[in-house]
């Protein structure tokens, strides 16, 4: 089945102009997400995730910059989209964000349902009491108990776990395309991070929505995605189906980091040798090669181009195809 592309992201580059220099944030990041599918990004803190998604969104904070690239979604290039119409059109309709901490993005002195009945009112028109009425089966589509209590209540009344789910469904409010969830079971409790997950999975198939999950934690990944990429200091080393990429990393960055999680054969820990690089002075070529075990000269000197290896299964690295040979 040929799957419908709806977001496309074209050698894209986002600089930071600070005073100790320029910060090469994203290096020429390319990425496709499908209609329907639930796609994650992986990658240690401070590789590049959230800043792609705040790209997406023209939410990249000053003193950052995009340089060069395109965003396709649903055919149009958001970077040629002046502010007020991606304000008007595309952020909090077309596309909508889940954000880490969802207690500190939810308004303290609005109780939720409001919160909530104020993005129907704005994004669809709809009568305070039409909002109400709403607002209400959304809290019950996101499985919280009592719907009618919650809605009264204010952030600081609820637990970590029922803040997101409120926070899932203002989100979910304007029936988005696409919604980016930005780590959000880093805050909570291990049992919850389950339920949110699962929450996430059903609505996909329920709402009809594209998920893009941004996390560093490969198990989430594995339960989750239905394709995954791999960012390192910038740059996106390896796509592929999550299964592809858990049962058969190609990239070294990714063998090192499904090396370095806990499993039952083995209690001894691989850890990837060295620290990730300062994007001030980022290393040459490819940019984890100092921390590579089969780097070659040509590693330091060019940047690998991103390969398909086998079907749907690409990776950036001199290891495959013609670029072995150099």
């Amino acid at each position: 089945m040929v799957q419908e592309l709806l977001l496309e992201i074209k050698d894209l580059e986002v600089n930071f102009h600070t005073y100790r220099g320029i910060v090469k944030a994203l290096n020429g990041v390319n990425l496709k997400i499908n209609k329907g599918e639930f796609f994650g990004l992986v990658g240690e803190t401070g590789c590049g995730k959230s800043v792609t998604a705040s790209a997406v969104l023209n939410l990249v904070q000053n003193p950052g910059q995009i340089e060069k690239g395109e965003i396709i979604f649903q055919g149009k290039d958001l970077l040629k989209m002046d502010k007020e119409e991606i304000r008007e059109d595309i952020r909090g309709k077309e596309i909508t964000m889940i954000m880490q901490y969802p207690i500190a993005a939810l308004n303290p002195v609005i109780n939720n349902g409001e919160q909530i009945s104020e993005a129907l009112i704005a994004n669809k028109n709809m009568t305070k009491d039409e909002a109400k009425k709403r607002t209400i089966e959304l809290l019950r589509d996101v499985n919280i108990p009592e719907p009618e209590k919650i809605a009264r209540q204010y952030p600081h009344q609820l637990s970590g776990g029922m803040a997101q789910r409120v926070m899932i469904a203002m989100m979910l409010s304007t029936k988005p395309s696409l919604l980016i969830a930005d780590e959000p079971t880093t805050a909570l409790d291990v049992s919850i991070q389950a339920q949110v997950l699962n929450l996430l999975k059903d609505l996909v198939v329920k709402h009809n929505t594209t998920i893009w999950l941004i996390t560093h934690d490969l198990s989430v990944v594995a339960e989750t995605c239905d394709r995954v990429g791999v960012m390192y200091a910038g740059d996106m080393v390896e796509i592929g189906e999550v299964n592809q990429i858990i049962n058969n990393p190609r990239h070294p960055y990714t063998k090192g980091l499904i090396n370095a999680i806990p499993s039952e054969q083995s209690r001894e820990l691989i850890e990837i040798k060295g620290s990730v690089p300062d994007l001030v002075e980022p290393p040459s070529g490819c940019r984890f090669h100092p921390r590579c075990n089969y780097a070659k000269p040509i590693c330091k000197k060019a940047k690998p181009q991103m390969l398909e290896i086998e079907k749907n299964h690409f990776a950036a690295c001199f290891l495959y195809g013609k670029q072995r040979e150099e």
